[in-house]
């Protein structure tokens, strides 16, 4: 059978030809999940001038800093064959790939190239398996607890964190963790999350790329203005045990709060799987 093809293609003005190309992208990578994995946690030292410096020798210049660039990027790949098609496609290609943050991973000859989406903070969001939360914890303390002269754990890098309903509900003070990771802003709970979203025993890899979407509901934030948490959309919350969720992950965050100009919220998402 002969192959369909659109011969009058390249007589078409280049505005619908550019158009077209746009239409046969992938979609839109909006906000990526990642799932948790050990080793991303690095020590560091402040140079005068950086925020949060302190002159001193007695090692006050050290914090440990979440570094988002060591996250696994492969579990974020797209593949994108329109870069082989022609140069125009590939000229339209780059420049939707520079925009997603998407870079061109390792590929054979033969194979369709796969691009790839580095970890990015203020969009993407680190998922921590119910089972995987106690070593989450204990990697988190102990790399803190290796040197006493540390003074600072401001962990940056570190702005979203997706959990399960389940974790929320059955851990006891689980607010007290967002404290060791003070530039954190929100954190998504997922009601009645899957067991495949779980890391693989050995190679951390979860079939397909996930990503966050917000559900209609709840949210629970942090009014600065007011000094204290405040509902939004709360009549909407048929679930009563996803409100009660949503209090307890604020439980005792109120005077850390207070005393610095973070913004917080908790809010329901679903993932789903691209």
């Amino acid at each position: 059978m002969a192959t369909a093809s659109f011969t009058l293609f390249p007589n078409l003005p280049p505005e619908l030809r550019h158009q077209i190309w746009r239409y046969a992208l992938p979609d839109k990578i909006r906000q990526a999940l990642y799932v948790y994995q050990a080793d991303c946690l690095k020590l560091k030292r402040l140079k005068e001038g950086s925020r949060d410096y302190m002159n001193s020798d007695a090692g006050l210049d050290l914090l440990y800093e979440w570094c988002p660039y060591l996250l696994d990027p492969n579990p974020i790949k797209v593949e994108v064959p329109l870069l082989f098609v022609s140069s125009e496609a590939r000229g339209i290609t780059l420049a939707w790939m520079r925009g997603q943050g998407l870079k061109i991973h390792s590929y054979k000859a033969g194979q369709t190239p796969i691009a790839i989406r580095p970890f990015d903070p203020e969009h993407d969001t680190l998922y921590i398996p119910y089972d995987y939360w106690g070593g989450f914890l204990d990697y988190t303390l102990h790399s803190l607890a290796q040197y006493d002269e540390i003074y600072n754990y401001d962990l940056l890098g570190l702005k979203r964190i997706a959990v399960s309903e389940g974790l929320i509900l059955d851990q006891e003070r689980i607010s007290e963790t967002w404290l060791l990771y003070c530039g954190l802003e929100k954190v998504f709970i997922i009601p009645n999350a899957q067991s495949d979203m779980q890391p693989e025993e050995h190679g951390r890899k979860v079939k397909g790329r996930l990503e966050l979407h917000d559900i209609q509901g709840p949210m629970r934030f942090w009014n600065n203005d007011r000094g204290c948490f405040e509902w939004e959309n709360s009549a909407d919350a048929g679930d009563e045990t996803l409100k009660t969720a949503m209090e307890k992950a604020c439980d005792g965050l109120d005077e850390w709060l207070q005393d610095s100009e973070n913004t917080f919220e908790v809010r329901a998402a679903s993932v789903v799987r691209k």
